[in-house]
């Protein structure tokens, strides 16, 4: 039996394919569904997740507490941001392309305990384009001009949790990847349906874009990394490029007009030896090989309701050539079932996994305000069964 690891020492063996003294894992779940955790475990001040995130973990007896593509949400960092603010009714978005001159709206839905907030990109600026010479060239590498990476700040304002703090830590990552998604900024900036309708009836003017986004986030990563590579561990990027069944493009695209940039935003990433995952929901088997290629060491976040991705498939197809952080479903399996059949899907990644690394186990995204609390903390007890 392997000797008693650190939460870091466990995370990056799994990522490593080497023996793990158990099943690493992290909790990741929407605001209020973490509010009601704080309330259940009795914390104080169970709204401010900033303060309780170590306590939940712990109590729960995952090893991290997670967002949608970093492994450890809270010691996430970025170059400070020195540009205009959004003007109402914009907001400032999760994934900050307002950065990039994107606009964002509040939203929310449900009610009491299980509503959720969100914010929605809207009225996107490249929107009324039409040719190709109408999109400026640099018009955002210009735009590097708005950081100071001189400064490395918590995203989350936490000057607790100053990233030289960190350094060394057994059981924290320090994570970056700030505007990293390829196509999900194209479309922030063009619009969803306009992106995909460019790409294919215009691919001329879908090409310059992905052209201009690509540089922009090569550059920002560069600038970053040149300041601050010898004290990051993780680069967490998300690009939601498929659905529920499958791409949203075609795989050739992808081939052609995104791969290249990802094979150079992975090489740079992974020159400052720093561990690349990335994200992207849905039914990914058309892309998913093409990025193993490239060298991504983690897939985040393994949607298992979506066609063909579930656990068994997962592990038959990618089990031994890449580390896979989620798979405990967030949309059906801890939602709608019971105790017993979440801990019956747990065992089975123990016993298609091992503790021969490769997974971390974790909800497939930020778990729902309307989950049981009785199944997120089936989930780990049944994974720290002896």
């Amino acid at each position: 039996m392997a000797k008693k690891m650190t939460k870091k020492e466990r995370a990056l063996a799994a990522i490593k394919f080497k023996t793990v003294d158990k099943i690493p894992s992290s909790y990741r779940g929407l605001p209020n569904l973490s509010v009601r955790l704080n309330r259940y475990f009795g914390f104080e001040e169970p709204e401010n997740l900033l303060k309780n995130y170590k306590r939940l973990i712990d109590a729960l007896g995952a090893d991290f507490y997670a967002s949608g593509s970093k492994i450890c949400k809270f010691t996430t960092y970025t170059a400070r941001y020195t540009g205009p603010e959004p003007q109402k009714p914009y907001i400032k978005d999760h994934a900050n392309y307002y950065q990039l001159g994107a606009n964002s709206l509040f939203g929310e839905g449900g009610k009491g305990e299980t509503s959720m907030d969100y914010d929605v990109v809207a009225d996107p600026p490249l929107s009324n384009l039409e040719k190709v010479s109408d999109l400026k060239d640099g018009f955002l590498t210009e735009r590097l001009s708005l950081f100071n990476f001189r400064y490395f700040d918590n995203k989350y304002g936490s000057n607790d949790l100053n990233y030289e703090k960190i350094i060394g830590s057994s059981d924290e990552f320090i994570c970056t990847g700030n505007l990293a998604h390829l196509f999900m900024i194209c479309w922030a900036l063009r619009g969803y349906e306009q992106f995909l309708m460019d790409i294919a009836f215009n691919i001329k003017f879908a090409q310059k874009l992905i052209n201009e986004v690509a540089a922009f986030t090569i550059e920002y990563t560069k600038k970053e990394l040149q300041d601050y590579g010898n004290a990051v561990e993780y680069f967490g990027t998300a690009d939601d490029v498929a659905g529920q069944y499958g791409m949203l493009f075609s795989p050739d695209i992808f081939k052609k007009y995104f791969l290249p940039h990802y094979k150079e935003l992975i090489s740079i990433v992974k020159s400052h030896n720093v561990i690349f995952s990335w994200h992207c929901c849905g039914s990914v088997h058309k892309v998913m090989p093409m990025m193993i290629d490239a060298g991504i060491d983690v897939f985040d976040v393994v949607q298992t309701s979506a066609k063909d991705m579930e656990l068994d498939n997962i592990y038959r197809l990618y089990g031994r050539d890449v580390c896979i952080h989620g798979g405990m479903d967030v949309q059906n399996l801890l939602v709608f079932k019971t105790p017993l059949e979440i801990r019956q899907e747990v065992k089975k990644v123990k016993d298609l996994w091992g503790n021969r690394g490769g997974v971390i186990l974790a909800p497939s995204h930020e778990a729902l305000p309307e989950t049981p609390i009785e199944n997120i903390i089936s989930l780990y007890k049944e994974l720290n069964k002896l």
